[in-house]
């Protein structure tokens, strides 16, 4: 039997990690990078001492000098987890072995472990954040792009899974838009209460820092690229339950499309398709099977988020000053959540770019789908004659009779004398083409992309580190835009 590798976790797995996480995201979570953060947070207290004149500063730089996981040995850090039960003090005491005698006193000065972890973690978030922040730009160029390709083109309007009456395929997605671009402005809110540091002590009265207490958490601060908190908030965790929060938001919108695209892809339906190829294969006794998996495990990673999100909220019962029920399950939540983000952003961003819009079956549908689903323009044409009360009621009984027989709407309506009366069956047919009654889909699908592409032009925070990266970059792909010669508005 082959030896098994000790990666249970299904994002870790080297076969399935692809249907739940990227490569990318992974790696902001590897061990060892989490070890590094907290070295350098470590470092960065250790220069803004330095710079205050609480520590020499040779020893600041000793200490940052030697802050490197790459310079410890790491069985004998694992060992010293079993022995210690404490998840930093090994990991201080192969740091204080790396510097000088001298230096190695000043490691650690003052500050508790939740300072540095909890600021660590704040900094692995912002990576997770600058991820999150570039894919949903790059959602939002496609779904520009997908609304204005698809802004003429008539469709049935559905409701509680019904035929209701005629729209747009730019509406339907302009909704889509709007939905995105509002959850990356929430994005953007949130960074400016997650992204802090915490550097406050046992209890959180910075006693330890005496009079300098304020500069350096200034300092601490700004070398590490974050703001500086009012105070501590070792016991106060709102700040990772509204991560959670807004990344639940961010998968559950984008569930919703994926969703949609996935109904629209029933047989009986056939409007929309998920990207297909050749040798994807539906199911393993009938051949014939093209699966929407892609749309299904979206909403399956939208859920396993929203569960993480859960946690979260039970995270902000803690105890007096602190205690560590909240950060350990912070530990699991933020992590999993994040890395089920990331996948189902890349998901999505596949989805979207090449999914498949049947316009003919669309065009087919609404032509069978007629008249009927211009029961509210017939009822007001009537209604001209007979009142608009009157008409309701006739449409509803020729409706209702028209289900039951199968026979054709026209027919039976011309049939009443009411109708038969007062109207020549061509002028009715003429009064009621679903295209005449889309009313001003095309005009709401027009502003959405104006006011999105305007807001577009006056956000400039996207990280440098992800303007560099195509947008449409999945599990280390090239851009699927891009291998097909035409590019996204971003490569």
């Amino acid at each position: 039997m082959t030896a098994c590798t000790p990666l249970s976790h299904i994002t870790d797995s080297s076969f399935y990690s692809g249907g739940y996480t990227t490569p990318e995201a992974r790696q902001v979570f590897c061990d060892l990078r989490r070890y590094q953060r907290w070295l350098d947070v470590e470092a960065a207290l250790a220069m803004a001492m330095a710079g205050l004149d609480i520590i020499p500063v040779a020893a600041a730089e000793n200490i940052q000098q030697n802050a490197q996981i790459s310079l410890f040995n790491l069985e004998e850090i694992r060992a010293g987890l079993k022995l210690t039960n404490h998840s930093l003090m090994p990991l201080l005491a192969a740091l204080r072995n790396a510097c000088d005698k001298e230096s190695g006193q000043f490691i650690h000065f003052g500050a508790t472990t939740q300072d540095i972890q909890d600021t660590a973690q704040v900094l692995e978030l912002r990576d997770i954040i600058a991820i999150v922040e570039r894919d949903l730009h790059c959602l939002t160029r496609l779904l520009i792009q997908r609304t204005q390709q698809h802004q003429d083109l008539v469709t049935i309007g559905r409701t509680h899974c019904q035929h209701a009456l005629p729209t747009t395929m730019g509406l339907k997605m302009a909704g889509w838009l709007d939905e995105t671009w509002r959850n990356f402005e929430r994005l953007q809110a949130m960074k400016k209460r997650v992204l802090v540091s915490q550097l406050f002590g046992g209890v959180g009265t910075m006693d330890a820092f005496g009079d300098k207490a304020l500069p350096l958490l200034e300092e601490f601060s700004s070398r590490l690229g974050l703001a500086a908190p009012m105070v501590a908030w070792h016991a106060a965790r709102d700040r990772f339950a509204e991560y959670l929060s807004v990344l639940a938001l961010i998968c559950g919108s984008l569930a919703r499309i994926a969703d949609e695209i996935r109904c629209l892809a029933r047989n009986e339906t056939g409007e929309m398709e998920e990207p297909f190829h050749l040798g994807k294969i539906g199911s393993s006794t009938m051949p014939h099977k093209r699966n929407p998996e892609l749309c299904e495990q979206v909403v399956v990673l939208s859920k396993l988020v929203k569960a993480q999100a859960m946690l979260g909220f039970d995270s902000l019962l803690c105890e007096h000053e602190r205690d560590y029920r909240s950060v350990r399950l912070e530990w699991a939540a933020l992590t999993d959540a994040s890395l089920y983000t990331c996948g189902l952003l890349a998901m999505m961003k596949h989805i979207l770019a090449d999914m498949t819009v049947h316009e003919e079956r669309v065009r087919e549908n609404v032509l069978r789908a007629a008249p009927l689903i211009s029961s509210e323009a017939l009822m007001f044409f009537i209604g001209t004659k007979i009142g608009k009360e009157n008409a309701h009621a006739l449409v509803y009984k020729v409706a209702m009779e028209a289900a039951d027989s199968r026979r054709p709407v026209l027919d039976i309506l011309m049939q009443q004398p009411e109708v038969a009366g007062n109207f020549q069956r061509e002028e009715i047919e003429q009064a009621i083409l679903p295209e005449k009654h889309i009313g001003m889909a095309k005009e709401l699908s027009q502003r959405t992309v104006d006011g999105v592409k305007a807001r577009l032009r006056g956000f400039t925070g996207l990280p440098p580190q992800s303007r560099q990266l195509c947008p449409l970059i999945i599990d280390g792909d090239s851009c699927p835009l891009k291998a097909r010669g035409r590019g996204c508005q971003m490569c």
